[in-house]
């Protein structure tokens, strides 16, 4: 009973009696006593039973003129067996695992949604100067995040407003291009127009005469302060002045956010030191670096570089970091993507611009992150100015 209980997770296989009486051979095998793990009779002249496979040889010994016939194996040589069968397949499922595992970690492709040909340029070259490009490793999001308020800030004048979303191996980088210098465009005729679709909350002018109120809908180019003067009745242009005012409406803003609920903060340590490595294309080897640095940021400068190959030889300075994970309940979660969707659309405001509302359209969560689509109305200034030309003039006086 001892040997038994030690080798209870030894290999099983299945046997088929066939022969006169098995029920006597049965008794046989209880006698010997070789365990029986089940035992399944199909009819007086046939049994199904499981034993151990070191007692399989004692069952062949006194088989006389029975029939025993293995249908089935268990255990880890039956297992390993399998394997080795199917090694060939095997390998290949793992190699297809890890494969699609690490092309789903790369940008195949970067979509930039604006219809300005020169601010899509603008944008990919900023991205490609910060590590963002084509078949590359996709970036987390902390990272992503620190990229765009850098391309923001260095692009002040041109860029009012940038996003990227991650949507699978696709990038797509949303923005809205500052427009500063049509703003101080002045002309000796002019009327003051809307740049952007909203309810007038309210108006200014100095010269000029006010055709939109506040509460009356405006859409991009309606003229709001006219700069063409006509007569009491409405009839004949009595001047054409260069109109000069202000308009402030609610506009409207949808910003789609992706939360991790698991977050990486990193904090530099004192360790720091220099090692040499050689880059194929964005991969980076170190030579001779025996102590390397779990987790690290680096200062990169190349000493060679091939014209021919994707290949350059680096002086490297890397600083020792240490990453601590935290986690978000999806609530907090929310209250801080809200947070960050704030100080993006504040970020691009004006000090006289504020906003109004903030709501939540879409919530939900989706593996370690949340998602979340927030609508918000802003106070902003809408106008600018638009030329009345001299044939827009002559025209107006016809009709």
């Amino acid at each position: 009973m001892k040997n038994i209980i030690l080798n209870r997770f030894d290999n099983t296989i299945n046997l088929k009696i066939t022969g006169r009486n098995v029920d006597r051979f049965i008794e046989r095998i209880y006698k010997l006593g070789i365990e029986l793990l089940e035992v399944n009779k199909i009819s007086r002249k046939e049994v199904n039973i499981k034993i151990y496979e070191y007692d399989y040889e004692k069952i062949i010994e006194i088989k006389s003129i029975y029939d025993i016939k293995v249908t089935g194996s268990n255990g880890i040589d039956s297992f390993l067996s399998k394997i080795k069968k199917n090694k060939y397949l095997i390998i290949l499922f793992i190699i297809g695992y890890f494969m699609i595992l690490f092309l789903s970690n790369i940008v195949f492709d970067i979509q930039v949604v604006h219809s300005n040909s020169n601010i899509r340029n603008l944008v990919m070259k900023e991205l490609e100067k910060n590590g963002i490009k084509k078949y590359t490793f996709k970036k987390k999001y902390d990272d992503l995040e620190n990229i765009t308020n850098k391309i923001l800030e260095d692009n002040k004048d041109s860029l009012e407003w940038m996003e990227i979303e991650v949507s699978g191996t696709k990038l797509i980088v949303k923005i809205e291009e500052r427009k500063l210098n049509e703003d101080e465009k002045t002309y000796p005729k002019q009327d003051i127009v809307a740049k952007k679709s909203g309810i007038i909350r309210s108006v200014k002018s100095s010269e000029g005469v006010i055709l939109k109120n506040v509460n009356d809908y405006v859409k991009k180019g309606d003229v709001i302060i006219s700069g063409t003067i006509m007569d009491t009745y409405g009839e004949n242009v009595k001047a054409i002045v260069s109109a000069k005012g202000s308009a402030y409406a609610e506009v409207w803003y949808t910003v789609s956010m992706e939360m991790p609920l698991i977050y990486n903060k990193t904090t530099f340590t004192n360790k720091q030191k220099r090692v040499y490595k050689i880059q194929f294309l964005n991969n980076k080897i170190s030579l001779f670096d025996f102590n390397k640095y779990k987790n690290y940021e680096e200062e990169s400068k190349v000493l060679l570089e091939s014209r021919l190959l994707p290949i350059k030889f680096l002086k490297v300075k890397e600083y020792e970091t240490r990453g601590e994970d935290s986690v978000f309940l999806p609530e907090e979660a929310l209250i801080k993507a809200n947070q960050i969707a704030k100080e993006k659309i504040e970020s691009t405001l004006k000090k006289d611009e504020y906003i109004i509302d903030q709501k939540n359209l879409k919530f939900y969560q989706k593996d370690s992150k949340i998602v979340l689509e927030i609508f918000f109305s802003v106070c902003e200034r809408i106008d600018t100015t638009k030329e009345i030309k001299e044939s827009e003039i002559i025209k107006d006086k016809k009709e």
